[in-house]
């Protein structure tokens, strides 16, 4: 599995952060994870405490595998105060358990950079420890 990007949006679908493994291809996952917005709203309802529907644990916001696209798979993670986790792969095997552990893992990273008194809600990270952080989480470190 090869990590191509990973973003974290916004409560207003704001980008908070966005990591591209590869700066000329950066509009094409800028678009991508736009996409992947649709698919949150499709799929939240299925995950909602309040759905009939509901399949999975009210706890487990992990969403999965949202959709595949040519090249790339994204994969995404809705955490409780209602921001977004987008992770983009290359086209190989993963084992979905692999996944939803490395967006756990982003979610832990994420929780405490929101829980710094520096930071402001709802604005870009640009902290350089979150994104060293974020390296060493894709192994780019």
């Amino acid at each position: 599995m090869k990590i191509v990007s990973i973003s974290i949006l916004g409560k207003k679908n704001n980008p908070l952060y966005v990591y591209v493994s590869n700066e000329e291809n950066k509009r094409k996952f800028e678009y991508i994870i736009h996409t992947s917005l649709d698919f949150f709203e499709e799929k939240v309802p299925l995950i909602s405490p309040l759905s009939k529907k509901s399949t999975q644990n009210q706890n487990d916001m992990y969403l999965g595998h949202l959709f595949p696209t040519e090249d790339y798979k994204v994969y995404g993670y809705l955490t409780n105060t209602n921001y977004k986790l987008v992770c983009i792969i290359d086209d190989s095997e993963i084992k979905e358990q692999e996944m939803k552990t490395l967006l756990n893992n982003l979610h832990t990273i994420l929780v405490d950079t929101i829980c710094n008194p520096f930071y402001i809600t709802d604005e870009p990270i640009t902290s350089k420890t979150f994104h060293l952080k974020i390296l060493d989480l894709i192994g780019k470190k």
